[in-house]
């Protein structure tokens, strides 16, 4: 569990006015995502929040309303809300998102509501492929509507990186391998188990920082598309966890 620190004054506030407003209600604060891994960056990341409260009843969802607009209105994404009885319920839904968790966390407020929680190995495997062929779709779908508008596409493209490399945390926990930290580490562990191009993805990934890349959008499109349908078509041999797999 990641313990570094992100220094934002909206964190603070948004911690105070929740335990003021739920009391012995609230039992934790967590922060995940970018901001626990230590890839956090003030000008492009989200500060990704999950809080558990004893019960959700609409008189409590009422009391979080004002400290939880006031955080959306700083372009912060709604904090995910469960129940401690919600957490244990979800774990075969949101194998590869628990994992992440309990890979990269940090526990703001209250007691950790992730460290036991148990993900079988049947419910990762069947969410990686679903959603690994879902996102391709919806991939298929934007690149429709973006084709002919360079600056449209790229934002595609870089929308949809964060995306499919928190899919490949998933398979790579599903192998049993260890899960890299940072992104750029995940895509390349990633590729060199699926025998995926990593610069197909690098170039994505220089696009989403602000970079220049050789290629126009729509070759890196063409590139990183062909990678990620190689990589669907790769996956129920890639999840076996046998070594002839990346051959």
């Amino acid at each position: 569990m990641n313990e570094e620190t992100v220094v934002h004054p909206d964190l603070d506030v948004l911690i105070e006015q929740t335990s003021q407003a739920l009391g012995e209600q609230l039992r934790s604060i967590v922060l995940y995502g970018s901001a626990a891994r230590g890839d956090w960056e003030r000008a492009t990341s989200d500060l990704n929040l999950i809080i558990v409260v004893n019960q959700l009843d609409p008189a409590d969802l009422e009391a979080l309303s004002p400290a939880l607009i006031r955080w959306e209105s700083g372009r912060q994404p709604l904090p995910l809300l469960f129940t401690p009885a919600m957490i244990s319920e979800s774990a075969d839904v949101f194998p590869i998102e628990f994992l992440d968790l309990q890979s990269d966390r940090r526990v703001l407020y209250g007691d950790d509501p992730f460290a036991e929680v148990e993900i079988h190995s049947d419910h990762l495997r069947l969410q990686c492929e679903r959603e690994m062929r879902e996102k391709l779709m919806r991939l298929r779908e934007g690149y429709i509507e973006t084709h002919a508008r360079p600056r449209r596409l790229r934002r595609l493209l870089t929308d949809s990186y964060t995306t499919f490399v928190a899919l490949f945390r998933g398979c790579l926990h599903l192998h049993r391998d260890a899960v890299p930290e940072h992104n750029k580490e995940v895509v390349s562990a990633f590729c060199r188990r699926a025998g995926l191009n990593e610069q197909a993805f690098g170039d994505v990934a220089r696009l989403k920082h602000g970079e220049d890349v050789a290629a126009d959008e729509k070759s890196v499109f063409g590139r990183y598309y062909a990678e990620l349908n190689w990589a669907v078509t790769r996956i129920d041999r890639f999840v076996l966890g046998t070594e002839e797999e990346s051959a």
